[in-house]
């Protein structure tokens, strides 16, 4: 078994024996059957966020929508990142992979133009799975550093848990909602 199919079949487990009934997406494809497209956005958001990690390649794909461009990379600490601006890439191909294509969006304020009529939650605490979270960047400094100075988006997997592109490696990968040189601003609400 690949490791992608592993971990939507770890994903699917893990919803059963939480007694969710969050659909899985399958990882190794960008077309979604139409039983995969089936219940809430904020479900199908969520489990491909969810499996999201497991999906991405080394090539810089993702449930093969390309998130490495010329725009994408960057050098910060004299080390060159070539995917650390696809966040919004990140998050097109997630809404891809979850049967609501909004494009292949090249910024953060891209998709909050996409989304411009989803409800606005401005309380963490309100935050649910499936709904798309906005960091702004705030001042101060990563290793003696100043932080790069710039907005973020990504998918909450509930609570404080979120799968958003990270800077470093440049795939997704599962974090919180707390982080260096960003603050949670806001997030918008998937109309189910």
């Amino acid at each position: 078994m690949g490791i992608v199919k592993f971990g939507a079949a770890l994903l699917l487990v893990t919803g059963l024996l939480m007694g969710t009934d969050v659909p899985v997406v399958a990882a190794e494809t960008s077309h979604a059957s139409p039983a995969q497209c089936a219940g809430r956005l904020s479900q199908r958001l969520y489990a491909s966020a969810a499996a999201a990690p497991g999906a991405a390649l080394d090539d810089g794909t993702l449930y093969g929508m390309q998130r490495w461009r010329s725009g994408t990379g960057y050098t910060f600490l004299g080390i060159h990142f070539p995917g650390l601006l696809s966040c919004a890439y990140t998050v097109s191909a997630i809404f891809r992979q979850a049967c609501h294509p909004i494009g292949e969006l090249s910024s953060v304020s891209h998709i909050a133009s996409k989304l411009a009529t989803w409800r606005k939650i401005t309380d963490r605490g309100d935050i649910k799975a499936g709904d798309v979270i906005f960091w702004k960047p705030v001042r101060g400094k990563i290793w003696g550093f100043s932080c790069p100075g710039h907005w973020h988006v990504g998918i909450s997997l509930g609570g404080d848990a979120t799968v958003d592109n990270d800077w470093w490696s440049g795939k997704p990968r599962v974090s919180t909602l707390s982080r260096t040189c960003t603050q949670f601003s806001y997030a918008l609400r998937p109309p189910d």
